[in-house]
């Protein structure tokens, strides 16, 4: 058995040059992971948070988050 990971990055829902792009909340980041580990069926070990250190495009604590970390055990 070995263990793995999959990445999934917030994704860009609207995009402004001036203001700065708009980036899906999380709720919708661990939608989309959970659908992916559905569809996987993977065993999942441990979720993490990916975040970034840079300056944001908008002015929430969101923008610190820049995505989520699935471990999981494969075969």
């Amino acid at each position: 058995m070995k263990i793995a990971f999959a990445d999934f990055e917030r994704q860009v829902v609207q995009r402004h040059l001036i203001k700065g792009h708009v980036y899906e909340n999380a709720a919708a980041l661990v939608e989309r992971a959970n659908i992916w580990i559905a569809e996987h069926g993977v065993d999942v070990i441990n979720v993490e948070s990916l975040s970034t250190f840079g300056s944001g495009d908008d002015t929430s604590v969101s923008h610190w988050y820049s995505g989520i970390r699935v471990w999981y055990r494969t075969e």
